[in-house]
């Protein structure tokens, strides 16, 4: 019997080629399946954008001293965490207001190196005027969202003795719709306020993070200590906790 060579060697070529083919078609079905990482939640934070929103309104008069330690004092901690952590840049925006006839927004700080900032002269606070605060949040973090990328945390503080009595941009409809988007970006909020129910007030507009103070010397003094060793403790888990939605809760529950 005549062994015909060709065919056998045709048929094994055919069988390879269909082993080879069925092994490409596995593998890149297998490459289809793992996820990729592309959830911004999970993007390393190099940079803090502390972004604080002071009330400069006339309820605030009397307690021009005790604010602007708090400010200083705070200051001094964000460059002590920048100086525990290199690695981690620290940025501030602050600004306070009030309204007259017309919103009054001082900016001490612009989106500064926080290497870079020099303490809040007594002088620069001047209490007078009404409450704006929709309008003052809307427009702080809509700036404040064109400036930033996927690498960039911020923290948002915002600090009254009052209501919200004197905006006409923002209403609690679309302030909160704005706090919720931010909110699922990854940012964090907290409301420190006197003089109503925070937490209820801080709830309303869609913000995670409450604290109530009382607007005497002594009760303002106790707040900003709070803030501060909030904060500490805030940047402190930013280098330990990978996922930015773990960060936004419970801001004011450290342990120190």
């Amino acid at each position: 019997m005549k062994i015909n060579y060709k065919l056998i060697i045709g048929i094994i070529a055919i069988y390879i080629t269909g082993i080879t083919g069925l092994i490409i078609i596995k593998t890149n079905y297998r490459k289809d399946k793992i996820p990729t990482e592309t959830n911004s939640d999970t993007v390393a934070i190099k940079r803090v954008h502390n972004l604080i929103i002071l009330d400069e309104s006339g309820s605030m008069s009397g307690l021009e001293k005790v604010s602007i330690g708090g400010v200083n004092e705070t200051i001094r901690t964000i460059k002590e965490a920048y100086i525990a952590n290199f690695d981690q840049e620290q940025l501030l925006t602050m600004v306070t207001f009030s309204k007259q006839n017309d919103v009054r927004v001082v900016h001490h700080y612009n989106s500064h190196n926080i290497i870079d900032v020099e303490e809040m002269p007594l002088n620069k606070f001047n209490p007078n005027g009404k409450t704006p605060l929709w309008d003052v949040m809307g427009n702080m973090c809509t700036r404040i969202e064109k400036e930033i990328d996927a690498e960039t945390l911020v923290l948002v503080t915002i600090i009254t003795d009052g209501m919200e009595n004197a905006s006409t941009e923002y209403n609690h409809e679309s302030i909160k719709a704005l706090v919720d988007r931010l909110d699922q970006a990854g940012w964090v909020f907290t409301y420190i306020g006197a003089n109503q129910d925070a937490i209820y007030v801080a709830n309303s507009m869609g913000i995670r993070n409450a604290l109530q103070y009382d607007s005497d010397e002594e009760g303002t003094k106790a707040m900003w200590e709070k803030e501060r060793s909030s904060r500490k403790d805030f940047y402190e888990r930013t280098r330990h906790i990978r996922s930015r939605h773990q960060l936004k809760d419970k801001y004011f529950e450290n342990k120190q």
